[in-house]
């Protein structure tokens, strides 16, 4: 049976809160102790003000001889002391307020407890005199009422001191009252200390919920920090409507340049190259909510571009519409793949493209030019005696023969045009939408360096090439590869005629 009714108070206790774990209940505590001290010392000030119209009625009284003397004694008393214990703690709170030391221990406990029971004890003291005049228990229903707003903490003991304080007043009540207003009296008082301590305790589960509720915001958020500390990649959150920077791991802060003094004006939007960027990823987190490894320019506050690819995903940031970035910093591979790619398309001779990119970048022109309707011109250099000049002269003689007339060719070309290095003596030039006239200029003077570097070089060699060219026109049916056959046969053509 007794192991039952525990079991019942333990339920009921926790359901209210009067149980907190230690750690807790210290915090809590000492959160609400402050609170209550202020409370109490705004309380006593009121208590203390009100004595001097407490005084005023003394006289007034004094001078009513129908008034009992006994009565208008004990009120006169009673006000005297209310006045000096409002004095005394009324500075005994404000020392606690500047006092650290014992703020939060067990004397500044004592002293709000012992503050509550005298407070409810001369109130019943006040309420039983006041039998022999006005019959009234005001001043009891008011302070138990008041002790209920004023006071957040304790319960247990508040519940312990409101028992013993009412246990002596219903005493008090049947030893003045006579006749039959006790039992209402009785009645009445212990009904408005049932609902001061009800209200008390609704007013104490609320405040420790809500004390409960930002303890595990914080441990949330404390356990949200430490994640994204120890991840190994930057990470931001953004707030979604304005873009301003929320929080950062301290890899993100060096990532992106940020220092402490930038977060109250620091916006994601600073971090992208190009901002259209930023637009594409709200628009996809709109739609789907997330957006994974996308690859994307930011650059950093110091001005640095970087290569990132990023995930980013909607997430609610305590209570607001966030975007969660996680990056990676892609810079160098993506400079390494650039690399690989100029290497694996550059003749490594000459520095030109090389057949396989320039037959690629061919064939897209040619398409180009045919489904807009333009000139599509191409001309094909063949190198005069380069087997001659290897084998007598050496191979090493032989590469420079081909990038001197590399080198000429690329000098009279414009950066719109294109060559690349068809084979080992055999280089092409595509010519971007020019008509034919300007192409045979080009050639002309290409054969005149040609001319110029023979007569300056003093090789034992003739420095020269033969030139086949063909312009496609839009009217035109032909395939690319019917036009790379027509110019190489007016490059033999011309090699012909030459010998």
């Amino acid at each position: 049976m007794i192991k039952a009714y525990l079991q019942f108070v333990d339920k009921i206790s926790k359901g209210l809160f009067l149980n907190m774990d230690f750690k807790n209940s210290l915090e809590f505590e000492r959160r609400y102790i402050l609170l209550s001290l202020q409370r109490g010392k705004i309380f006593k000030w009121v208590i203390f003000i009100m004595s001097f119209y407490n005084f005023y009625l003394d006289f007034s009284l004094y001078k009513d001889n129908s008034v009992d003397v006994i009565y208008r004694q004990n009120l006169m008393n009673i006000h005297i002391i209310i006045l000096i214990l409002s004095l005394v703690y009324i500075v005994i709170y404000r020392l606690l307020e500047n006092s650290e030391q014992y703020r939060f221990s067990y004397v500044a406990k004592g002293i709000m407890l012992s503050d509550i029971f005298l407070t409810i004890f001369i109130a019943a003291i006040l309420s039983l005199n006041s039998q022999r005049f006005t019959g009234n228990i005001d001043a009891y229903i008011l302070a138990i009422l008041t002790v209920a707003l004023v006071v957040p903490i304790y319960p247990k003991l508040v519940l312990g001191i409101y028992c013993l304080n009412h246990i002596f007043f219903l005493i008090g009540l049947s030893y003045f009252c006579k006749n039959n207003t006790a039992v209402i009296r009785q009645s009445n008082s212990t009904s408005t200390v049932f609902i001061a301590l009800v209200l008390f305790l609704i007013i104490y589960r609320y405040n420790v919920k809500n004390f409960l509720n930002e303890e595990i915001l914080k441990e949330d958020k404390l356990t949200f920090t430490k994640l994204f500390e120890i991840n190994p990649f930057p990470l931001l959150i953004s707030r979604f409507e304005d873009g301003k920077i929320q929080y950062t791991n301290q890899k993100a802060m060096l990532f992106y340049d940020i220092r402490k003094e930038h977060f109250d004006t620091i916006n994601h939007k600073y971090l992208y190259k190009n901002i259209s960027d930023l637009k594409k990823v709200y628009e996809m987190l709109e739609i789907n909510g997330k957006v994974n490894n996308y690859i994307v320019e930011q650059k950093t506050l110091s001005g640095q571009i970087k290569c990132t690819i990023v995930n980013y995903e909607l997430i609610d940031y305590f209570g607001e519409k966030s975007i969660l970035s996680g990056v990676a910093d892609i810079t160098e591979i993506k400079r390494m793949e650039n690399e690989l790619a100029i290497h694996a398309s550059t003749d490594s001779l000459t520095g030109v493209l090389n057949r396989r990119a320039g037959m690629d970048i061919m064939k897209r022109k040619f398409e180009t030019a045919r489904n807009e309707k333009k000139e599509f011109s191409l001309c094909f250099f063949d190198i005069d005696n380069l087997k001659m000049v290897n084998d007598k002269f050496g191979h090493l003689e032989g590469d420079s023969l081909i990038n001197d007339v590399c080198r000429v060719i690329r000098e009279e070309i414009t950066p719109d045009d294109t060559i690349f290095r068809y084979g080992g003596d055999e280089f092409m030039i595509l010519f971007d939408n020019k008509h034919e006239n300007e192409i045979n200029n080009t050639c002309r003077r290409i054969e005149e360096r040609f001319k110029t570097l023979n007569k300056n070089s003093h090789k034992p060699y003739s420095i020269n090439a033969s030139i086949g060219m063909f312009s496609h026109k839009p009217e035109m049916n032909l395939t690319l590869e019917q036009i790379i056959e027509i110019v190489d046969k007016d490059m033999y053509n011309n090699k012909l005629k030459r010998k």
